[in-house]
């Protein structure tokens, strides 16, 4: 320890000496090293009296270690390589474990989205990179690790989440025209319906049907091809949707949205997971995450 302190002030050449060696040039070290030629030559200066040895032959436009100044780079040099490789391992992050989650653009939007931060939280080194798609993408070409399905059937290595059950939805600030006490009165009220490539299960004549009520109809303005912007206007006050659990517990939890009490629910499909990557610590633990919040009743929001 002794022998360390009697050379501590001068370690700090030993940067300049090593870059002044691999450059041959005062003038080149010093712009790599981001000071004057004088700071260079002054501390190789200092390094050499402290040494009581010359380190360096000057040239016209060159320098070239003696052979003092090439047996102390022998050592000098490799030193500070491993010292530099060994801040660089301590000062990179964790290595991030990356996984390749798909989701339809809905249960991203209602559900996933506000708790992934909780999962953030508890996995901090795992990266989730997030390919919502409503559009079945096929797990093995696409790299996906985790899928959430939503349908009827159980896909392969499906496992259950939750069976959707959907009813009547609308804001407080809808202005209704009868008091919303039974189905009969919704076919008064102005109803946001669901087009495109959504089933007809998801829509206003089948749950009237299924209600032994005859639907007429949507009337212009209602009809929509995606169910966030069917929600959204329901959360507007723009009419009624029908929607269920779980993409808007939340919205059911904090009053944005109310439901018909007296309507009975209606089964749809299933929302199903599927790991793929059963074999990744960071697939199975997303995946056990996601299982013991539907198993718990879908806290951390």
């Amino acid at each position: 320890m002794a022998r360390t302190r009697k050379h501590a002030h001068i370690l700090r050449h030993l940067v300049v000496f090593a870059t002044a060696c691999r450059t041959e040039n005062f003038t080149r070290a010093a712009e790599e090293l981001g000071v004057s030629r004088v700071a260079v030559s002054r501390q190789i200066a200092e390094l050499e009296a402290h040494l009581e040895t010359r380190l360096f032959e000057r040239a016209h436009r060159q320098v070239h270690p003696t052979r003092a100044g090439a047996d102390l780079e022998a050592v000098v040099g490799p030193a500070l390589a491993a010292i530099t490789e060994a801040l660089e391992r301590l000062r990179e992050p964790e290595p991030v474990g990356r996984l390749n989650v798909t989701v339809t653009a809905a249960f991203a939007n209602f559900w996933l989205m506000p708790r992934l931060a909780a999962f953030s939280t508890l996995h901090p080194s795992t990266e989730i990179n997030m390919i919502v798609s409503d559009r079945y993408l096929d797990l093995a070409d696409d790299d996906i690790d985790i899928a959430i399905r939503y349908g009827p059937n159980a896909p392969p290595g499906g496992v259950p989440l939750i069976q959707e059950m959907i009813f009547p939805v609308w804001s407080p600030s809808y202005e209704a025209q009868t008091p919303l006490q039974d189905p009969e009165d919704l076919l008064s009220e102005r109803l946001l319906q669901l087009g495109g490539h959504y089933r007809p299960q998801a829509r206003w004549e089948h749950w009237f049907a299924q209600s032994g009520l005859h639907f007429p109809g949507a009337s212009p303005g209602t009809l929509f091809d995606s169910y966030i912007t069917m929600l959204q206007a329901a959360v507007e006050g723009q009419g009624i949707a029908l929607a269920g659990n779980p993409l808007i517990d939340a919205y059911l939890s904090d009053g944005r949205l109310v439901r018909m009490e007296t309507a009975r629910p209606l089964p749809r499909d299933v929302y199903w997971l599927v790991t793929r990557s059963t074999d990744r610590p960071e697939a199975v633990a997303f995946a056990t995450w996601i299982a013991d919040l539907f198993r718990e009743g879908q806290p951390g929001q």
